[in-house]
């Protein structure tokens, strides 16, 4: 890794960390391991993890640049931490929970210094199995989020705005201009960046980078899909671990795009609508996941399959019990 002073820094890879000890030291490795062929720093801002996480990178990592949190600040506040601290001409914000592959950075890098108005873009997103991990959305709307969240969408209402939000008809085999690549591997170019002035603090978590890719849009810096740079996105990260109080963020944060970018008065209505139908949604789920989970015992399931459903009614079950009431006064 080639990080002198006199010499232009190509990339910086800003990675955010909360209790995933083994998924970071993986992506670690597996950076170290594709050999990138540019001059690429590594910056990690590790939100107070209780794992071992900060030992680990000094430890294995003494090259990286760690920015120890002793509270979490919450996401976006990490990643402008972490850009802060770079030096990069462009700047990957990455997951924990992702692997790169042999050549996926010079690509990507190529790929937009050829569209010099770009703000950056989105890699090919695969599973750990090799199999395609849909990764590019449109922006969210008032009908969208009815239909993913609500129990309207059990029921089949609003499916097309929910086809249209997840872009279940995008084609994964061409480039593009597209509104908003998964935020699991994101490059952006500096002077976009710095024209936005970088991510919106006030979400703690999920939507920052809903909200940052709307912003830079409307700079008139386009995001591009490049599958010609892949990156493996194995899942099960921080949001995992964190369960119903993630699922808390999210609708927290769902509320604060759209008052946002669609005003106060639309969303003060939409929430009126939405609370109610989400929580009949949620008891729905319950009930379902109850009977699922019930079922496995009686036909003799396998304990993988009994954890799993297990932990979804969990979840549901805490939420309701813990974040019910802050979720109704949002």
């Amino acid at each position: 890794m080639d990080i002198s002073p006199v010499k232009e820094i190509d990339l910086s890879i800003c990675i955010v960390s909360w209790n995933v000890k083994d998924l970071l030291m993986e992506c670690l490795f597996s950076i170290d391991d594709a050999g990138p062929e540019l001059r690429y720093e590594v910056v990690v801002v590790d939100n107070n993890s209780r794992d071992g996480s900060r030992e680990m990178v000094r430890e294995r990592f003494p090259e990286i640049t760690l920015v120890p949190n002793r509270v979490n600040c919450g996401f976006a506040f990490a990643c402008n931490q972490a850009i802060q601290e770079s030096r990069g001409r462009y700047i990957l914000l990455l997951n924990p929970d992702t692997l790169i592959r042999s050549g996926s950075l010079e690509e990507m890098l190529r790929f937009l210094d050829e569209r010099p108005s770009s703000g950056g873009g989105g890699p090919k997103l695969i599973n750990p199995d090799g199999t395609l991990q849909p990764s590019i959305r449109k922006y969210p709307t008032f009908k969208s989020s009815l239909g993913r969240f609500t129990i309207l969408g059990d029921l089949g209402f609003f499916r097309r705005s929910e086809n249209e939000y997840l872009a279940r008809d995008f084609d994964y085999e061409s480039p593009s201009i597209v509104e908003q690549p998964m935020g699991a591997a994101l490059f952006l170019k500096r002077d976009a960046l710095d024209a936005v002035e970088g991510l919106d603090e006030s979400f703690f978590l999920y939507y920052e980078e809903v909200d940052l890719c709307s912003r830079l849009s409307q700079a008139g810096r386009a995001l591009w899909y490049n599958p010609g740079a892949v990156i493996i996105h194995v899942g099960g990260g921080s949001t995992e671990k964190a369960g119903p109080w993630a699922r808390f963020q999210m609708q927290k944060s769902q509320f604060k795009y759209f008052t946002k970018h669609f005003g106060a008065g639309p969303t003060m209505w939409f929430k009126i609508i939405f609370k109610p139908l989400f929580l009949m949604g949620e008891y729905w789920s319950l009930i379902r996941n109850m009977v699922s989970l019930l079922g496995t015992y009686i036909s003799g399931g396998s304990r993988s399959e009994k954890d799993r459903k297990g932990a979804r009614l969990r979840t549901r079950w805490n939420f309701l019990t813990k974040y019910m009431i802050d979720f109704l006064l949002l």
